[in-house]
């Protein structure tokens, strides 16, 4: 099996990975970039040939503060040089094509955030799946489905 990251990389995002056995873990991002690229650099480490699938985000949305969309921004190019610098090639979705595979959610935002997280506990019983992490899970579930090595 191709070892696979998912990363959602929002302010509360998270990453989950399948590794080569077939194993699927989530952790929530850690806190600053040193942090994150210590992270994903174990990860690559433990994982070769691994492959990357991030969330698709970036968009200003009028009434957004532009002091939190640059701070955003910063931190989704951080991830973007990391996964570059560590030589795993990335592929990125958009938020509504990967949870368009999950079925029917909800429109309002907390509803649809608390759907996904209960379809990925179903999904994968033996995790936790935290509000952080089920987005991530989410985006690796789409991945796996896309090379038709996803689970049932």
């Amino acid at each position: 099996m191709i070892p696979t990251l998912a990363i959602d990389p929002g302010a509360s995002g998270g990453y989950a990975w399948r590794d080569a056995e077939g194993i699927v873990r989530a952790a929530a991002l850690p806190e600053g970039m040193t942090a994150q690229v210590d992270a994903l650099r174990a990860l690559a480490a433990g994982a070769p040939g691994l492959t990357a699938v991030v969330e698709r985000v970036g968009w200003w949305m009028p009434g957004d503060r532009p002091n939190s969309a640059c701070r955003f921004a910063r931190h989704c190019g951080a991830l973007e040089a990391t996964l570059y610098a560590l030589g795993i090639p990335r592929r990125d979705v958009a938020p509504t094509v990967w949870m368009k595979s999950l079925g029917v959610l909800p429109k309002e935002k907390p509803g649809r955030k608390r759907a996904i997280r209960e379809a990925m506990a179903c999904r994968y019983p033996h995790l936790t799946v935290t509000l952080k992490v089920a987005d991530a899970l989410g985006i690796l579930t789409w991945a796996l489905t896309q090379r038709g090595d996803g689970q049932p």
